[in-house]
């Protein structure tokens, strides 16, 4: 009997394939509801088995490739296909026809992270410098061009109920994390070794951390009390229910970031953490001092008080940046951060503004600031500036008191003479650009007659005429005296602060100065342990109140609420706020909220930060963010024709 030739038996094939889909087509044109729950892709699978029962495996193989890349056909089986995909593509792209692959980039850090662990660790800073480009990949990212739209990012489809109560997330299949980086030669950590891809079990194990109540982020956990259930559907789709309709259920969701649980859920030797102890392991986790995710750039090393470097991460899943790595120099010293930039050491930075008073308005025409070597432009920073009363120390419990140190603080005089008018100040927490920002209140005046007045009202007064007010508390007197805890390395602030200490003396008010460093600082905040602080806030594009100021938040330990601030009508507005979802609903809450907060100044509020950037003119397409990060470097190039001693192009 004569065996078919090759090319014989690829017809037969074909015909058979024809017939196949040809009678997919009939029984979708019968019924139209089938048709939804038929998985084209299973079926041709099921063809690859028949084809491969009655001809060679690699024939087989090749024609259900074939078909796998037909755009026409789904990749994947959808819940809701009839509703629309929430997530939009991004048109901005990281790379453009000019841009030139290579270089390293070298970045400053002002200071150490208490802890990469993005769970535990509350550090804007953190997230600024690390987060956006290693592990803080989440399933939608606010678009480039406008913040309002979702793009995708680890999801490639979200499905949402009219209710805004289910959520079905489906991830982008083929992400990998990044390679721990262990000391591999030792064999201890063998259990490592291999890819490992982000599936839906790292989502569900990342909302359980959260919901720990062992484990120490409530500065999480309060956005996700609401949430009902996370329910895994398969390694690539889970499922978000929460209790009820909330504002905020939409961003804490679409918005949410996984952790790897293939490195969290284990001690060093590879073994799970017992369910008992979990959260408490993962407080002090063995990796917390290395940052991992699955983000453009991956961890290389770092050395405290002296540098971190990151490098492309080649497998990443999304559009690669063109730098091949950032090198982050660690030093608290301003002045340092400018002599490197003027060296070349530092390719990009922000000057301050002494810094910017000297180089950019008054510099020499033979400066590379001036001469065009190295180029400057300013940008709004999301971001205001405050000093917190703490509401635990008798002496700011009253209301009075606090609005007589708000009015004893000249800001006028310290945005034009110290800081140069980079800022704008501002009379609230909410952000002066957005339609929640009150412009009905009045800015704060600088007025010590009216600030001793209050205090008299408030019962501080200098009985014993050694200059500083006091007063009977708990049966014993009790001066007016505490200590401002701010960070150190910026002169402009001690020179405010020496300013602010000095109009404060001249009504009867000691106030002792503590700068110390920021990892210092921040275990010093989370343990409520300072009478005043000076501190700043990042703003999201759509903040919540209820982090920084509902009163529930005031004595959970290490919460965003610091200052112990509890006001019942304010918990209401917030209340309402996260239930709202009309905008212009929404934009009078915020005006009602930011009024209460006026009125109580719990914190004293300075101002909106401007920030002037410089980079040396190798560098191009340095542009910045509406929203922070605002120099994000991902779109930065180098020109490699011009390259400086410290740039390796590929």
């Amino acid at each position: 009997m004569r065996k078919d030739s090759l090319p014989e038996k690829i017809l037969t094939y074909l015909a058979f394939i024809i017939l196949f889909i040809f009678m997919i087509i009939m029984l979708v044109q019968f019924d139209k509801i089938e048709r939804r729950q038929i998985n084209l892709e299973m079926q041709l699978k099921d063809l690859e088995v028949k084809i491969g029962e009655i001809a060679s495996a690699p024939i087989a193989y090749s024609v259900a490739e074939n078909v796998e890349k037909n755009p026409l056909t789904p990749s994947r089986k959808y819940l809701h296909p009839e509703v629309k995909n929430f997530l939009s593509d991004e048109t901005f792209k990281l790379r453009i026809p000019e841009t030139q692959v290579g270089g390293i980039l070298n970045r400053w850090m002002p200071s150490d992270p208490k802890s990469f662990n993005t769970i535990v660790s509350n550090d804007g800073t953190l997230n600024a410098y690390v987060g956006t480009y290693v592990n803080s990949e989440a399933f939608a990212t606010r678009s480039y061009s406008n913040p309002d739209i979702w793009v995708k990012g680890l999801a490639e489809r979200i499905e949402i109920t009219d209710d805004f109560k289910e959520y079905t997330i489906y991830l982008k299949k083929g992400v990998k994390w990044h390679r721990p980086v262990v000391d591999w030669q030792s064999g201890r950590y063998d259990w490592l070794k291999g890819d490992h891809e982000l599936t839906a079990k790292d989502v569900k194990f990342t909302v359980d951390l959260i919901k720990n109540p062992q484990v120490e982020c409530p500065h999480l956990r309060n956005y996700y009390e609401d949430l009902d259930y996370v329910k895994i559907i398969d390694d690539y789709t889970v499922v978000f229910r929460w209790k009820k309709k909330t504002y905020n259920s939409l961003s804490f969701t679409v918005g949410f970031s996984p952790i790897p649980e293939f490195i969290y859920g284990y001690d060093e030797d590879g073994k799970p953490f017992e369910k008992s102890v979990f959260g408490l392991r993962f407080n002090n986790h063995w990796y917390n001092m290395k940052p991992i995710g699955c983000g453009p750039y991956e961890f290389v090393s770092y050395v405290q008080g002296a540098s971190l470097k990151l490098k492309r991460f080649e497998q990443y899943y999304g559009e690669k940046p063109a730098i091949n790595e950032i090198n982050y120099q660690i030093f608290p010293d301003q002045k340092q951060n400018l002599l490197k930039i003027k060296s070349k050491d530092l390719d990009f930075g922000v000057l301050y503004p002494t810094d910017y008073r000297e180089e950019i308005l008054k510099g020499d025409p033979s400066s590379p600031f001036k001469n065009g070597n190295i180029l400057n432009n300013t940008y709004d920073e999301m971001v205001y500036t405050y000093w917190g009363w703490n509401m635990e120390n008798s002496i700011f419990k009253d209301r009075k008191v606090r609005w007589a140190m708000s009015h004893a603080l000249r800001l006028d005089y310290m945005l034009e003479t110290i800081f140069l008018n980079l800022g704008q100040r501002i009379t609230g927490p909410n952000y002066i650009k957005s339609p929640g920002y009150n412009k009905d209140l009045p800015l704060v005046t600088f007025d010590l007659d009216k600030a001793a007045k209050l205090l008299d009202e408030a019962g501080w007064r200098d009985t014993d005429n050694d200059g500083i007010r006091d007063r009977i508390h708990d049966g014993k007197k009790q001066n007016f005296e505490f200590t401002m805890l701010t960070t150190s390395g910026s002169p402009e602030w001690s020179a405010a602060q020496n300013i602010y200490k000095e109009d404060l003396m001249k009504i009867g008010v000691k106030m002792n100065i503590s700068e110390v460093d920021w990892a210092v600082m921040q275990k010093r905040i989370e343990d409520k342990d300072f009478d005043a602080m000076g501190g700043a806030w990042g703003t999201p594009w759509e903040s919540d109140p209820y982090q920084i100021w509902h009163s529930s938040q005031a004595s959970i330990p290490k919460s965003s609420n610091h200052i112990s601030y509890r006001n019942p009508e304010v918990d209401e507005v917030i209340e309402e706020l996260r239930e709202t979802f009309d905008p212009e609903k929404r934009a009078v809450l915020y005006r009602k909220f930011h009024k209460l907060i006026y009125d109580d100044q719990p914190y004293t509020f300075i101002f909106t930060r401007k920030r002037c950037a410089v980079w040396w003119n190798n560098l191009h397409r340095v542009t910045f963010n509406i929203i922070r990060p605002h120099d994000d470097s991902r779109p930065w190039y180098f020109d490699l024709k011009n390259v400086s001693s410290n740039v390796n192009p590929n």
